[in-house]
C-alpha cells in the first residue's frame, strides 16, 4: 500500500489540491484562480502544509497523513519459515495490548503469550514506521526457486487489513522487523 498523501487526513475526501509556496509566475496564478492549487506565500515554512481539502478546508503535510495511518493500525500478523526451517507464527494485538508466538517444526509445537505495556504498543508503532512498513510493495518474489522461506505480514486497522508477502525475496528492512518482532514477543523470529 502506497500512502495516498492527497487523501485528507480529516475527512477522507481526495478533492485536494497542491499548496505551492514561492513566488507565483502568471501562470501559476491562473491555476490558483482556477482551483488547480492554492498559493501559500513567498515563505517556505518547514513542515508546513503541503495539500489542502476543497471539501473541509483541511490543510495538511506528509508527515501528519504517516502519523495518521501508522495511528490506525489495530494489530499485525506475521509469519516466516520453510520445509527445513520450521514456520513462525506471530499475533500482535495492540488494542488487548497482547502478543502470541507459534513455532512449528516436523510436527512439534511450541507456543507463547504475552502481554505488553502501552508504551511498549506505542514504540513499535513507531518503529514500524520507521522502516517504513506501510510502503513495502505487496509482494517480494524471486523467480525460479520452488522451495526456500516464505513469509506474510498481514497489518490489520480500523478499516482495512494490508497483506505483505514474499517468497525467498525479503524487504531491504527485513531483519530490522524480525528484530521488532523478538523485541516485543520475547522469542525469536527468523
Amino acid at each position: 500500500m502506497a500512502l495516498n498523501y492527497k487523501k485528507c487526513p480529516k475527512c477522507g475526501s481526495k478533492n485536494s489540491i497542491k499548496i505551492i509556496y514561492g513566488m507565483p509566475s502568471f501562470k501559476l496564478f491562473q491555476e490558483a484562480e482556477a482551483g488547480k492549487v492554492r498559493l501559500g506565500g513567498c515563505c517556505i515554512i518547514e513542515g508546513g502544509p503541503e495539500y489542502h481539502c476543497k471539501d473541509c478546508s483541511n490543510e495538511w503535510n506528509r508527515e501528519q497523513v504517516l502519523d495518521t495511518a501508522y495511528d490506525q493500525i489495530k494489530g499485525l500478523k506475521a509469519s516466516v519459515g520453510g520445509y527445513f526451517s520450521g514456520y513462525y507464527h506471530v499475533t500482535i494485538d495492540l488494542t488487548n495490548l497482547k502478543t502470541t508466538w507459534l513455532f512449528n517444526e516436523g510436527g512439534s509445537e511450541e507456543t507463547s503469550t504475552r502481554s505488553i505495556r502501552t508504551k511498549i504498543a506505542e514504540e513499535f508503532i513507531k518503529c514500524l514506521k520507521e522502516i517504513d512498513l506501510l510502503n513495502w510493495k505487496a509482494k517480494y518474489v524471486e523467480p525460479g526457486i520452488c522451495d526456500g522461506t516464505q513469509w506474510g505480514i498481514e497489518i490489520i486497522t480500523g478499516g482495512r487489513t494490508i497483506r505483505k508477502y514474499g517468497s525467498n525475496k525479503f524487504p531491504e528492512e527485513w531483519k530490522q522487523f524480525c528484530k521488532m518482532i523478538k523485541r516485543i514477543t520475547g522469542k525469536e523470529f527468523r
